[in-house]
C-alpha cells in the first residue's frame, strides 16, 4: 500500500473514530451541553472538514480551546472532530446553526449564496496573503453590519483568510492567460469560477479533499489552490507545474451555535469574548501563511516547476479581470445590497 493510501486510510479511520466518540459523548452526557449557567460543564463539539493534522487545528483551535478551559476554570472546554466527522464541508455552517456541532469551521464558499457580501474579500488580488486578506476582511466585518448580518444565525468566533490561490497543473505550464483556454481546472468558489471563465477555462467544483484524486485521474487538468495544500493535502504528488500569481484568497469562518453561546454564563462569555475576534483571526491568517511557506519549500523539494508572474504580468491579469469586479458590484446592487460602497472600502484597505 502506498504512502498516500495509508494517509487516506488513517484520516478515514480517525474520522469514524471521532464520530463514534461524539455519539457516545452525546448519549452518555448530554447534560454537559445544557446549562453552564446552572454550574454544569459545557463541552464544545468543534467540527472541521480539515484533516486531523491540519495546522489550523494544532496551532489555532487547540490553543484556543485550552485558553477557554483555563479562562473559565474548566466550565467550558472543547473537542475537535476533524476530517468531516460530523458533516461534509458544505454542511459545516448548518451544523453550527442547528446545534449538531457547538462550533464549526469551513470556507464561506462551501455554502454558495449564503454570504454574498462576504464574497468581496474573494475578488481577484484582494490581499497579497492570508494575513493581509484577514486584515481587510475583519475591517469590513466590523464596519459593515450587512456583512455581520450574513452570519447572524450564529455567534462569530473569528473570520479569516487562507494563503493566496495559485494555479496548479498536471501536464501544461501556465505562463500566459491564454494558456488556460480549454483546460478543466478545479475551482473552490464563485471567485475562482469567475477568474477561470474569464480566461476560457472550464471550472470544476471539487472539495479540497477530492482534488488529489481528480488530478491524479485526469478528471481535471489542474486546480486553483493555495500553496498550503501542497503539504496538507499531498498535492506535490500530482502537480508538475505551479503558476504563482497570488490570484485571490478564500475566506473562512469559525462560528458557534447561538443556543450554546446563550447557555454559557455571562461571566464565562466575557472571558471567552476576550479570546475571540481579531487577534485569533490574525493568528489563523499567520498560520496559513507559515503553512504556505512550507508548501513552497516542499514544491521545490518535489521538483515542481514554478512560474512566478512579474508585477507587470499581474497588472495585465488584473486588467483582464475588471469585468469580474463590475459584475460583482452590479449583482450586489441589484439585490439592494451596498456592493459599491463595500467594494470601494475593500480597495481602500487593500491599498493601505
Amino acid at each position: 500500500m502506498g504512502k498516500n493510501q495509508q494517509f487516506i486510510r488513517r484520516i478515514g479511520f480517525f474520522g469514524v473514530a471521532s464520530l463514534m466518540a461524539f455519539a457516545l459523548t452525546a448519549c452518555s452526557g448530554s447534560s454537559k451541553n445544557t446549562a453552564a449557567k446552572g454550574g454544569k460543564t459545557v463541552d464544545l463539539a468543534v467540527s472541521s472538514f480539515m484533516p486531523g493534522q491540519h495546522p489550523q487545528h494544532s496551532d489555532v483551535i487547540e490553543p484556543f480551546l485550552r485558553e477557554v478551559e483555563k479562562a473559565t476554570e474548566g466550565r467550558v472546554k472543547g473537542t475537535i472532530y476533524s476530517g468531516s466527522a460530523l458533516g461534509k464541508a458544505n454542511e459545516q455552517y448548518d451544523l453550527a446553526v442547528t446545534g449538531t456541532a457547538a462550533m464549526s469551521m469551513a470556507l464561506h464558499a462551501n455554502t454558495p449564496g449564503k454570504f454574498p457580501l462576504t464574497g468581496v474579500t474573494e475578488l481577484p488580488f484582494m490581499g497579497e496573503n492570508a494575513e493581509d486578506g484577514t486584515r481587510i476582511f475583519w475591517s469590513l466585518y466590523e464596519k459593515f453590519p450587512e456583512i455581520a448580518e450574513e452570519h447572524a444565525e450564529t455567534k462569530v468566533a473569528w473570520l479569516f483568510k487562507n494563503d493566496a490561490a495559485q494555479i496548479f497543473t498536471t501536464k501544461k505550464p501556465i505562463k500566459k492567460m491564454e494558456d488556460l483556454n480549454g483546460l478543466k481546472i478545479r475551482t473552490p468558489s464563485p471567485a475562482g469560477t469567475a477568474i477561470l471563465e474569464t480566461f476560457g477555462a472550464t471550472p470544476v467544483s471539487i472539495p479540497m479533499d477530492g482534488v488529489y484524486e481528480a488530478m491524479q485521474k485526469g478528471v481535471v487538468d489542474g486546480a486553483l489552490a493555495p500553496a498550503s495544500v501542497i503539504t496538507n493535502f499531498q498535492l506535490s504528488d500530482v502537480t508538475k507545474y505551479i503558476t504563482k500569481g497570488n490570484f485571490y484568497t478564500s475566506s473562512l469562518f469559525m462560528v458557534m451555535n447561538s443556543k450554546t453561546w446563550e447557555n454559557i454564563s455571562p461571566e464565562d462569555q466575557k472571558a471567552i469574548e476576550n479570546l475571540m475576534g481579531e487577534s485569533v483571526a490574525m493568528k489563523a491568517g499567520a498560520v496559513y501563511d507559515e503553512d504556505g511557506d512550507l508548501g513552497w519549500k516542499q514544491a521545490e523539494e518535489a521538483g515542481i516547476e514554478v512560474y512566478e508572474l512579474s508585477d507587470d504580468e499581474k497588472a495585465e491579469w488584473e486588467k483582464a479581470l475588471q469585468p469580474v469586479y463590475s459584475k460583482w458590484i452590479d449583482e450586489m446592487e441589484a439585490k439592494g445590497l451596498p456592493g459599491k460602497e463595500i467594494y470601494d472600502e475593500a480597495v481602500r484597505l487593500k491599498n493601505q
